[in-house]
């Protein structure tokens, strides 16, 4: 599996998670079905990142093309807060936690102990700021870096699932809110079949901007089709 399909495959989970979000009936079974299906999609964006991490020509370009990227979202969406005065800023734009596992890997591969450490106080600061899967997400895209064998990346995607989903520990630390999905998050252990698959190679079609265009797109029409029908 090249990059060009293993980047559909995570377009077209993370539109599977988003019309059952919006679209379909809270805990309905379809609604299960097409969540459980999107718990694929995060683990296939932060692996792509990585990817993206360690084969850019130019990492200082990389992070701010994200970070203009993720802030031109936050734009559109503190917009609809004053049109509508429904408050989702910084909680559902899903490229900021991509910025800061960006961030935190550009920190650790400094080679001075003090910078490298600042990693640590990312993953803090997403869990503060209430950011879509918060310290979750973050030590997801630590964890593909550091780790570059799929077994042991997939072992430690176990253990924060742990951590945040089902272990005690989420209420002395107040991480409850990551348990909101409960057993359907362990969904996302799927997305290490495609992984597996991925065998590292570009592919014939240029899709460097495709998850750029595709993301604010595919929102439009499903937010377009939830007003028509609602």
């Amino acid at each position: 599996m090249n990059r060009n399909t293993f980047k559909i495959i995570a377009a077209i989970t993370m539109a599977f998670d988003h019309v059952g979000l919006i679209l379909l009936e809270p805990y309905s079974v379809s609604y299960y079905i097409f969540r459980g299906v999107g718990r694929i999609a995060f683990v296939l964006f932060a692996y792509m990142l990585v990817e993206g991490f360690f084969k850019t020509s130019n990492l200082k370009r990389y992070f701010i093309r994200l970070l203009a990227y993720a802030s031109i979202i936050e734009i559109f969406i503190i917009g609809y807060y004053f049109i509508s005065d429904n408050n989702y800023i910084l909680e559902v734009n899903v490229i900021w936690p991509l910025v800061f596992g960006l961030g935190a890997l550009i920190l650790l591969k400094s080679k001075i102990i003090w910078i490298r450490l600042l990693s640590i106080g990312l993953v803090f600061l997403a869990e503060f700021l209430k950011i879509p899967y918060g310290a979750y997400g973050v030590l997801i895209i630590i964890v593909l870096a550091l780790y570059r064998n799929p077994l042991t990346q997939l072992l430690f995607l176990v253990g924060i699932n742990l951590v945040f989903i089902d272990f005690p520990l989420i209420n002395f630390l107040d991480l409850a809110e990551h348990a909101k999905y409960n057993w359907i998050q362990w969904l996302s252990m799927v997305s290490f079949v495609f992984i597996y698959l991925y065998n590292g190679k570009k592919g014939k079609l240029n899709t460097k901007w495709f998850f750029y265009i595709f993301y604010p797109l595919h929102l439009g029409v499903i937010y377009g089709i939830y007003y028509f029908i609602s």
